[in-house]
């Protein structure tokens, strides 16, 4: 464990030192973060069919964007790729660790570090009143606040297991470009990145219930916001959450010890 808490802190520390980008990145998500309020508030306000509330969609507005590091399936760690596609891949496999369990904390630590650097300061702005119809709220309960927390450790770590499938599938690849693009899209819509689940047709909503893509930041977003409040509902879904983290890991696992067996190193 201290070996891998130590990976944690060197992504962590080399990550962290990156603070004029995240300046930069705090500034675009306050452009897009504008941008999709008025584009969704003036969806649900001309249409009677919606169950969330204008209120309620600025907060998850807000919500991803300050968290939009830890959520963008895009975000991956850069180095892992490289080490895969120059053969630095061999270095990793003479050390004694699990090569999972490293690319999962690298890439944990990593998330961390950009979020960590964009998420208070856009908390504090965006609850100014200033802001008017653009302020974001606080957790509608207290109990909502433990639960949000709660859910977004689950979430994230539903996350990171469908990244790892990301970076093993990788592994038996020409080039990860086709493959971090494809995953990436494909999560980035299910998972509500860029349209909001509860804003979807009931029957896609419906769909989405059998899949990983729905219990990643849907639920601790709309759960903050007081969309999803019925505690015995929210137990379920942390059920569920934990169901598909098992079974994320256990196939990541599995694929990268059968790419193991037949790796082919590139680079030279």
């Amino acid at each position: 464990m201290r070996l891998y808490l130590a990976y944690f802190k060197m992504k962590f520390l080399n990550e962290i030192q990156y603070k004029v980008a995240a300046l930069a990145g705090i500034a675009t998500q306050f452009a897009w973060g504008f941008m999709y309020i008025m584009l969704f508030t003036t969806f649900i306000n001309n249409s009677d069919t919606n169950s969330i509330s204008s209120i309620q969609i600025v907060t998850y507005i807000w919500l991803q964007q300050a968290f939009y590091m830890l959520f963008a399936f895009w975000s991956v760690d850069k180095d892992i790729f490289d080490s895969i596609t120059t053969g630095n891949l061999a270095y990793e496999l003479t050390k004694p660790v699990d090569l999972y369990d490293v690319w999962f904390v690298k890439t944990f630590a990593l998330k961390i570090a950009k979020t960590a650097l964009r998420a208070l300061p856009i908390f504090l702005i965006c609850m100014l009143p200033l802001l008017g119809e653009f302020t974001m709220t606080a957790p509608v309960s207290i109990l909502a606040a433990i639960w949000f927390i709660i859910t977004m450790i689950f979430s994230t770590i539903l996350l990171l297991s469908y990244i790892m499938i990301i970076y093993v599938i990788t592994i038996t690849a020409i080039s990860p470009l086709g493959v971090k693009i494809t995953f990436s899209l494909i999560g980035d819509f299910f998972s509500g990145g860029l349209i909001p689940i509860p804003l979807m047709p009931d029957i896609v909503q419906t769909v989405l219930k059998y899949t990983p893509f729905y219990y990643i930041q849907n639920i601790p977003f709309n759960i903050y916001n007081g969309y999803i409040s019925d505690n015995l509902e929210i137990i379920k879904i942390i059920g569920i959450q934990v169901f598909w983290i098992v079974i994320l890991i256990a196939f990541g696992k599995w694929l990268m010890n059968r790419s193991m067996k037949k790796v082919v190193i590139q680079g030279g």
